[in-house]
């Protein structure tokens, strides 16, 4: 009976039937939204720069500007962002959304350049589950749960492959219990998502420029800063700019990237696809607070071995200023077009 159970699944969630038809606001909706984006905006006969990354490109990538920066090159800019996503992810959306491996002139990969940067255990990110639970297939049953730490989530990873219909089973009643309202949400996220995308043109706001007291590594005074912005800057971004993580974590991240980055390296190896690593402006502070990101690690090892490339770590540096951003984390419009342009251009001159 299990066996008749887990071809069910097979047939009917591995499929990209369900895949089309996933809540388009839900974790795994994301996911999904993230695939028909690629694939309404990818340039046949043209050389498409996929670019994967989460929120930060997501805000700070105008691919319409990129393409406008290398007219004449024949270069097309392609946004893969999900908000929260990594590499884990990037690596099973790539499988999806290139299936042969040799869909696009480049991928670029925006990570930090050390893994000393993540302060939480990548790992250990329950939410990978959910957000590739309409991508994994039974053969990934071995790597994927095996890719967690801990037993518990790794049983948890084995379960949501051998059991998709459980994994997605609260999207599923949903469906089920009104099919046309889903149909129509559907519709109306693939007719407006796209469009809304390719016109935005990034986020009018910017932070004040607060000045930094060096003993106490905090703003001087908050003039501007409404209690919401004060309270995240002192409570966790401050806090985060100069934390360190615990030994264990370092190490547990340092496996993460080694073997995700090397999965992705060699799925490209054969069609020569160049992998290009980038550090996106890390936060508004960071330019005059944090020091210049270097490679270490895999990271370091793989630019060395020639497997992959990357922009220096000191390219976008002076964009890592308040008036760059109008969140802890996100470039607003001066940001997001200044990270465009120079993007585009280091990009089009590496691959040349």
């Amino acid at each position: 009976m299990a066996a008749v159970v887990i071809l069910f699944d097979a047939l009917v969630f591995r499929s990209s039937f369900y895949l089309r038809w996933l809540e388009p606001q839900s974790v795994a909706g994301s996911t999904r939204n993230a695939v028909h984006r690629v694939e309404a905006t990818i340039s046949p006969g043209r050389r498409n720069v996929l670019v994967m990354g989460n929120s930060k490109i997501g805000e700070g990538l105008s691919t319409a500007l990129a393409d406008a920066t290398t007219e004449g090159s024949g270069l097309h800019f392609v946004s893969g962002f999900i908000p929260g996503s990594a590499l884990r992810i990037w690596y099973y959306l790539l499988r999806e959304i290139d299936p042969q491996a040799n869909r696009f002139a480049a991928i670029v990969l925006a990570i930090p350049l050390s893994a000393d940067e993540d302060l939480g255990t990548m790992a250990e990110r329950v939410a990978d589950i959910s957000y590739l639970a309409p991508l994994l297939r039974l053969q990934d049953l071995a790597t994927f749960s095996s890719s967690f730490d801990s037993p518990a989530l790794r049983d948890q990873a084995r379960r949501a492959i051998l059991f998709p219909a459980q994994a997605l089973r609260r999207d599923i009643a949903a469906f089920l219990g009104s099919p046309r309202h889903r149909y129509e949400k559907v519709r109306r996220t693939e007719e407006r998502s796209v469009a809304e995308f390719l016109s935005y043109r990034g986020n009018g706001v910017a932070l004040p420029d607060l000045p930094i007291d060096p003993a106490t590594r905090l703003p001087v005074h908050w003039n501007g800063v409404d209690e919401r912005t004060k309270r995240g800057l002192t409570e966790h971004y401050f806090r985060w700019l100069h934390a360190v993580p615990s030994p264990a974590v370092a190490a547990s991240n340092e496996r993460y990237y080694r073997e995700w980055l090397t999965r992705i390296v060699e799925r490209y190896r054969a069609s020569g696809t160049p992998i290009i690593l980038i550090e996106v402006p890390r936060g508004p502070w960071h330019g005059t607070e944090a020091p210049v990101p270097r490679p270490t690690g895999a990271v370091a090892e793989l630019i060395a071995a020639g497997a992959v490339s990357a922009l220096p770590g000191d390219t976008f540096v002076d964009i890592e200023r308040p008036r760059n951003f109008f969140d802890l984390e996100h470039m607003n419009k001066s940001g997001r077009e200044q990270f465009t342009v120079r993007l585009a251009r280091r990009v089009a001159a590496l691959l040349h």
